[in-house]
């Protein structure tokens, strides 16, 4: 269990990264007015990794209060699922609501891991 508590650290960062650059690029996106392609890849690096992420914490963090962050996060990754298969489309806004819904929540988890440390 405490190996894999040190990966879901590791990748807690890689997530943040993940996602920082992805809100970059739509932003950049939206300031060019063009579509980038590498956008797209990091909206789906940002996905990747914060689908594995969110269940290795469900795993790991199942005594801890933020728990509930990750039961929420895996609920709203089956209704996303849900969606694309039944051909729904995603608010724009829901979107970027979820961007930084992850990128805050991963920014917490790093910044408490290291409050932990200190």
């Amino acid at each position: 269990m405490e190996i894999l508590r040190k990966i879901s650290k590791v990748l807690d960062i890689v997530v943040f990264v993940a996602t920082t650059l992805a809100i970059a690029g739509v932003f950049y996106e939206g300031m060019t007015l063009k579509w980038y392609g590498f956008v797209g890849i990091l909206v789906i690096c940002m996905d990747y990794s914060f689908m594995p992420t969110t269940i290795i914490h469900l795993i790991t963090d199942r005594k801890d209060k933020s728990i509930w962050f990750h039961v929420f996060s895996m609920v709203m990754i089956i209704i996303a699922v849900v969606m694309k298969i039944a051909g729904i489309d995603y608010p724009a806004v829901t979107l970027v609501m979820w961007y930084f819904y992850i990128w805050f929540l991963y920014g917490i988890l790093i910044v408490r891991t290291y409050r932990k440390q200190v």
